[in-house]
């Protein structure tokens, strides 16, 4: 009779941010025991988001961390596994400080006033916008959005599978706009100028309308195009509702 000697297989830990590591974050969660005054994730993302604010997304590193909230920087890790870890948790401590709006406005008000809150935290903390495409959207302070927003256009009337589709459109534009508005796409007035400039250079013959139009191209800033895409995107819905609701 011969034995197997063969090494049973260890699975791979989840990928960090993925639904599978969010599920295993909140199992742990709910048997963790907080030691008194000891250290707390919401004091370490806290910690996390002040320091990408002043410095920038690169300087957050563990070692920075442990140095900005005077502790050793190996005590980080019973919270949190890596950086990777650290940023997807961080993100989600940004996202608690969207103010939700009131349930008892319609449901294209409410949609736009969450947008623009959105918007609005991202634009406070623009080194962390790069950071909201590192994992999936399902922390707490997440999914306490998601459940308010759904529940707004589920008791407004929605089709459940619609009002998703409404609440995912919305939610990816306002990333969208963010991520356009924090990189290097970001147009100051300086960089519309010179944009303006180069277009009114261009050649008549193979650019009429761009030099034509040079000017104008360049006039609204990112708060200008975000609202106007924002009144457009909700005039649509507001036109598939109405649809939805006569069908």
């Amino acid at each position: 009779m011969t034995s197997d000697s063969r090494t049973p297989s260890v699975p791979e830990p989840p990928e960090p941010g993925s639904p599978a590591w969010w599920q295993a974050r909140y199992t742990e969660r709910a048997r963790r025991r907080p030691r008194a005054g000891g250290l707390t994730l919401a004091r370490i993302t806290a910690g996390a988001l002040e320091l990408a604010d002043r410095d920038g997304l690169d300087s957050l590193t563990m070692r920075s961390l442990g140095d900005h909230l005077q502790v050793r920087h190996t005590s980080l890790y019973r919270h949190v596994a890596s950086r990777e870890e650290l940023l997807i948790e961080t993100v989600d401590h940004m996202l608690g400080e969207i103010r939700l709006p009131s349930l008892t406005t319609d449901w294209q008000t409410g949609l736009e006033e969450g947008a623009r809150e959105f918007r609005r935290v991202l634009a406070a903390h623009p080194a962390l916008v790069p950071a909201l495409t590192s994992g999936q959207l399902l922390g707490p302070h997440a999914l306490r959005a998601r459940e308010h927003a759904l529940g707004q256009l589920l008791d407004q009337g929605w089709d459940p599978r619609t009002a998703v589709h409404v609440y995912l459109t919305v939610t990816h534009f306002v990333i969208g706009s963010a991520v356009l508005d924090s990189g290097g796409a970001a147009r100051t007035g300086p960089q519309r100028a010179a944009m303006t400039e180069l277009f009114a250079n261009l050649s008549p013959r193979t650019h009429p309308v761009v030099r034509r139009h040079a000017e104008l191209l360049n006039t609204p800033d990112g708060e200008g195009e975000f609202t106007f895409g924002l009144r457009a995107l909700t005039a649509g819905l507001g036109r598939l509702h109405t649809e939805e609701i006569d069908a």
